[in-house]
């Protein structure tokens, strides 16, 4: 469930804990800024408990823009922050008293009440830059990539290897959940059509984060004249300069055909775990039809 500047994260997962039984149950993501470390560990510890030992943390940083602009906070020092804040976390679920002395927080004296039903809540960090991939790898459970290429996949999980085994850890023990644009449709190109519009929001909407994550692939130029037509207010014009190879690479879109084949193209290259998520746009039964074919 993301959170960005709209619907909150916890109080949908609360709803969907209490409509399921098997489904887990993650935040991708809410930040590590509006709220404290106690507190998004009260809150994942009470979604664990009322849902079973279902939950699944997924933390980031967002972005200067949705922080600062939205939130009121200073985006400072992201990668620190997010190291502390998974310390506390897991400090205060472990049922210990949370006595912490960090750059940012002092805390001491309390120990929290509510008790998880898992023992250990997997820990996923949504990070791009290298730096922050390579600390996944030191301290997460889990990655959450956003619109990783199939085509640089063994580049992209480099920092991450790194980092788990600087630590002595198996690489292939932290889960990669790629979070991937999904959409499918009988004619394709109105699902193709909806991932480019997306795909160029990120691009040339979303700060520098995803232009320069473009840049890495070697794709400036397309995202160069994305980012171009979009401060000019040409939207339409920002999607259609993605040529289809680069949607392909980034996405999976398209026919149902199309789509199953894509998911295989995925498999072979070693994704292990898709998190698919709707475009902006889509209808309720573009999303159950693409939830039909990726399960299929």
């Amino acid at each position: 469930m993301p959170e960005a500047f709209g619907s909150d994260a916890f109080t949908l997962l609360g709803l969907l804990a209490g409509k399921t039984r098997r489904l887990r149950l993650a935040t991708g993501i809410v930040n590590v800024f509006s709220r404290s470390p106690t507190l998004l560990a009260q809150s994942f510890a009470t979604l664990d408990e009322m849902s079973d030992g279902r939950a699944i943390i997924g933390l980031g940083t967002s972005g200067p823009i949705v922080i600062e602009n939205w939130h009121g906070s200073r985006f400072e020092n992201p990668l620190s922050r997010t190291r502390e804040v998974v310390d506390i976390i897991r400090l205060a679920l472990s049922g210990e008293r949370v006595d912490h002395d960090g750059a940012r927080f002092q805390l001491r004296g309390f120990r929290m009440p509510v008790r998880p039903v898992q023992k250990r809540i997997p820990i996923y960090l949504a990070t791009l830059k290298a730096r922050s991939v390579r600390e996944t790898g030191r301290i997460a459970d889990g990655w959450l990539p956003t619109h990783v290429s199939v085509r640089h996949l063994e580049r992209v999980r480099h920092p991450l290897c790194a980092g788990a085994e600087s630590v002595g850890r198996n690489p292939d023990g932290i889960d990669m959940a790629a979070m991937t644009l999904a959409a499918c449709s009988e004619d394709g190109d109105s699902a193709r059509g909806l991932c480019r519009e997306h795909l160029a929001y990120y691009i040339g909407g979303m700060g520098q984060f995803y232009h320069e994550l473009m840049h890495g692939y070697g794709h400036g130029d397309v995202a160069d004249r994305i980012k171009s037509a979009w401060l000019a207010g040409n939207r339409a014009q920002a999607a259609s300069v993605i040529p289809r190879p680069i949607l392909d690479d980034l996405v999976i879109a398209g026919t149902p055909a199309e789509c199953r084949r894509a998911l295989e193209i995925r498999k072979q290259a070693g994704f292990r775990h898709i998190v698919a998520f709707p475009p902006h746009g889509a209808d309720v039964e573009t999303v159950r039809t693409t939830l039909r074919v990726l399960a299929g």
